[in-house]
């Protein structure tokens, strides 16, 4: 009985020297890792004894400053020969309670959990955006005071206007294309209780909720020419031989002091004082005549000799404006 008994207590011993040897050789030798760290768009590579993030962060030499922080890429929850940890900054946000607002940053994903990265407790019926909402830098974020509750309404969006020149519609005249449709917008608004019972809105943030539709408007362009002052609108349009000529010291057919923006013109085709535009001249007025002038023939006039001698001759559009 005793021997066995000695048996017993030996085997117990063993088993106790063999989870000792076991503990001592698990954690006395080496276990190294092999980890990739992906810090500011870069990666380094370590090979680390700790299995502790934060340790295996400074040895990369990698400073977490206020706000940022890390996970593990991938299934594991502990880091493992081959583990990727990812360390992500902190992004910039604003909370606003009451009449205070402060800055914050936090590396959280959420509304909610950035809150609480920063110990700010709420009741997230009294959080706008919703606890849910993905954090975004520069994100104002509202906690609700007692005396203060949201207000949501709508508002329409006005209906975008989009000209489109059209050639065949007479010039100055116009026609819808499409009426376009009004839009919608949410507006989410702070109302606040004051002491003596009465109550202010503030607005905090509105989005367009149903964009809308551009209404299309054709712009007649047809018998126009664009000129220096925009398009204008012509009656005819006249092919004609233009010469430039300078002053002869003489007054016009019509006995003005002949400028730049005199033609002279066969009068039964192009009465006086018509007023025209010719491209590579300008603005005109029908003012004087000569013996040469017949039909499509027009001298046009330039103070300038040199001026008049670049022109020389040349076949034109005559453009016979409508005022």
């Amino acid at each position: 009985m005793n021997n066995k008994r000695n048996k017993l207590h030996l085997h117990c011993l063993m088993l106790v020297m063999l989870v000792i040897v076991m503990t001592f050789f698990v954690s006395g030798f080496d276990m190294t890792r092999r980890v990739i760290v992906e810090v500011d768009g870069q990666t380094k590579v370590l090979h680390t004894n700790t299995s502790n993030p934060k340790k295996i962060l400074a040895e990369a030499g990698i400073i977490l400053e206020n706000g940022d922080g890390w996970r593990l890429k991938g299934a594991n929850k502990q880091v493992q020969d081959g583990s990727v940890i990812e360390v992500v900054r902190g992004i910039p946000f604003v909370v606003i309670r009451g009449e205070e607002a402060k800055e914050y940053k936090s590396a959280k994903e959420t509304v909610g959990a950035a809150l609480n990265d920063i110990g700010i407790s709420h009741l997230k019926e009294r959080v706008y955006p919703e606890v849910q909402e993905p954090l975004q830098a520069g994100m104002k974020i509202y906690v609700l005071a007692k005396n203060e509750e949201l207000e949501f309404s709508e508002a329409s969006v006005d209906i975008p206007v989009q000209y489109e020149e059209d050639h065949s519609i007479n010039f100055g005249t116009e026609s819808i294309a499409h009426p376009g449709k009004e839009g919608k917008e949410a507006i989410v608004s702070k109302k606040v209780k004051h002491k003596d019972g009465s109550h202010s809105v503030h607005e905090l943030t509105r989005h367009v909720i149903l964009e809308p539709e551009t209404k299309i408007i054709r712009k007649g362009m047809a018998m126009s020419v664009y000129t220096p002052e925009g398009y204008k609108r012509y009656t005819k349009k006249i092919k004609a031989e233009a010469t430039a000529y300078v002053a002869t010291g003489n007054r016009t057919s019509i006995g003005l002091v002949p400028y730049e923006g005199i033609v002279a013109v066969d009068p039964r085709m192009i009465p006086y004082y018509t007023k025209m535009y010719i491209p590579g001249y300008g603005f005109a007025m029908a003012g004087d005549t000569g013996g040469d002038m017949a039909h499509h023939r027009i001298d046009l006039f330039y103070n300038d000799y040199h001026k008049a001698i670049q022109w020389g001759r040349r076949h034109v559009d005559v453009y016979i404006l409508a005022e």
